[in-house]
């Protein structure tokens, strides 16, 4: 994923290195190796919508995490045993913004960046949000939660609340590294947000990560021809004398994006003498991804390095948002770490599928998400999912979705017929709302009254064509989103029938989708709170 200028002979890790994981601090690991030499990796390792992704390892399980923007539960965690097949086990803050210190997250969730403390068996996550008590770019400030290490599968996070603040830029893209028996906490002030230099500064942490101890201190900024307005998304680990940072710059998210990652390193954080790599950037996009970056490095139990990153799918591009992909570091000639620039898209799209029949311990799955702004909508499991119906998402309704993996897939969902308008939908942000941008979708709905075809991208909610008609029982409906994304059909299917083409249109993803964020594909039902929706079975299939 990036220009390289280096002369690219396999070289290995000189024996007698210590390395540690960013953030992490163990004791020396057994030289049993837990990721064979020969492992091909199957990316995207965290498929869909993840970025800003963080990686752990606890023993010989590696636990990741990632940005969810603007949709709940907040701060993804998954689960492999091998780096390559991973499982969403939790979330950092389930019920969204009811789980956080005083519910004092608006929006803005970014950068959930998990930390292991071996001393306290202790996982930290730092994190991005917006105070809703303070207006603007300041209002931007890092917290932390934590949780017991054998809690973090099942548990529930402990909020610090907001730790990291910058009163004049705000502060984003916490990290943490533990060196010489201390903590310390390192941070973006996002002077881009606001006309000024952006720095990634530094300070002590006390043991329980509620409050930052002596003076903050700056590490480096933008200072290379080939850098930016700034300077963002760093990550610190040890190998060898050193102390490196890989660090990103440029625009990060939409479909204009030139984001670029570099790399420094320092003999001793006191210092304060940062020295850059004079073959910067070390990564940057090429024929297979685009605008590669904010990443963590890991260490395996053989002293091998590894980082996961995010990236946008060149054949995707925004529809699906930034992945996370994995790949080695190894120690070049000069000594400095180099990426081996060999990533494929390999997962098979299998891998990808998803199907729900809702009946699974009568609770909702941890794939589904909903507007970060709202409460988890109200929903019980009996004969399926009964979901409340709204008004809510301008009009839209509630709405249940989960990351689209590719952009030639269907939709297919099983539905009872009633009052509500209760169907599928391709649910993306109304581009005329102030950013970040808020609920819009895209789908077909069933009732007793017929069936219809729905948008309210464009800020207005839409009736594209519907069919007047008596309807009872349950019906199936299904999207198909084909030609790379751009064309969308819509259907049903009666008890009796094959499927029957409903609807055709031609879609511009990249319109709808701010930031970056990708869509998601799920479900939505809308009429009045005391109504319901009902849903037999829901399938996510990639083509």
């Amino acid at each position: 994923m990036r220009n390289y200028r280096l002369n690219y002979a396999t070289f290995y890790l000189l024996l007698g290195l210590t390395l540690l994981s960013c953030g992490i601090n163990k004791k020396e690991a057994s030289r049993t190796t837990d990721i064979p030499i020969d492992t091909p990796f199957v990316n995207p390792a965290l498929p869909g919508d993840n970025p800003d992704p963080s990686i752990i390892r606890v023993g010989q399980v590696y636990y990741a995490s990632s940005t969810t923007n603007e949709w709940a539960p907040y701060f993804t965690i998954y689960k492999s045993t091998n780096l390559k097949d991973w499982k969403l086990v939790n979330h950092v803050f389930p019920n969204g913004f009811k789980d956080m210190k005083n519910q004092w997250g608006e929006n803005n969730f970014w950068a959930s960046e998990l930390a292991y403390d071996a001393k306290q068996n202790r996982i930290y996550a730092y994190y991005t949000a917006h105070n809703r008590e303070v207006k603007g770019n300041p209002g931007l400030q890092c917290g932390v939660a934590w949780i017991d290490a054998d809690q973090i599968e099942s548990g529930k996070f402990n909020d610090n609340g907001p730790v990291i603040i910058e009163e004049d830029c705000g502060a984003i893209d916490a990290f943490e590294l533990q060196d010489g028996g201390k903590i310390y906490a390192f941070w973006k002030n996002d002077g881009n947000g606001c006309g000024k230099e952006s720095w990634i500064w530094m300070q002590e942490i006390n043991e329980s990560r509620t409050k930052l101890l002596g003076k903050k201190k700056k590490t480096y900024t933008n200072s290379q021809p080939w850098e930016t307005a700034l300077v963002e998304g760093s990550c610190f680990f040890k190998m060898g004398a050193y102390i490196y940072s890989l660090y990103s710059v440029g625009g990060c998210c939409d479909f204009k994006c030139n984001y670029k990652t570099g790399i420094a390193r320092t003999k001793s954080l006191a210092s304060g003498v940062w020295e850059k790599y004079d073959k910067n950037p070390i990564m940057v996009g090429n024929d297979r991804w685009k605008c590669p970056g904010h990443g963590t490095v890991v260490q395996s139990s053989d002293n091998r390095l590894f980082m996961l990153y995010h990236a946008f799918n060149k054949n995707y591009d925004v529809f699906v948002g930034r992945e996370g992909i994995i790949e080695e570091l190894k120690q070049g000639a000069d000594g400095w770490p180099v990426l081996h620039n060999a990533t494929v898209a390999n997962r098979p799209k299998a891998d990808l599928d998803f199907f729900d029949d809702f009946q699974k311990d009568k609770k909702l799955n941890l794939v589904w998400q909903w507007p970060s702004k709202l409460e988890r909508p109200a929903m019980i499991f009996k004969n399926g999912l009964r979901l409340n119906a709204s008004v809510d998402n301008h009009d839209l309704g509630t709405f249940l979705g989960q990351y689209i993996k590719s952009v030639d897939f269907d939709i297919i969902a099983e539905v009872e017929t009633g009052t509500a308008l209760t169907g599928i939908s391709l649910g993306g942000a109304i581009a005329k709302s102030k950013w970040p941008g808020e609920l819009g979708g895209i789908g077909i709905t069933a009732s007793k009254n017929g069936y219809a075809v729905f948008s309210n991208l464009d800020g207005k909610y839409t009736v594209l064509k519907q069919s007047n008609e008596s309807l009872s029982g349950s019906r199936k409906l299904r999207m198909k989103i084909s030609k790379g994304g751009k064309l969308i059909d819509l259907f049903y299917k009666n008890a009796a029938s094959d499927w029957l083409k409903f609807h055709s249109l031609e879609f511009n993803a990249a319109k709808y989708v701010p930031w970056g964020m990708g869509y998601r594909a799920g479900i939505v039902v809308k009429g009045q709170p005391s109504e319901k929706g009902v849903f037999k079975s829901f399938e996510l299939k990639n083509n």
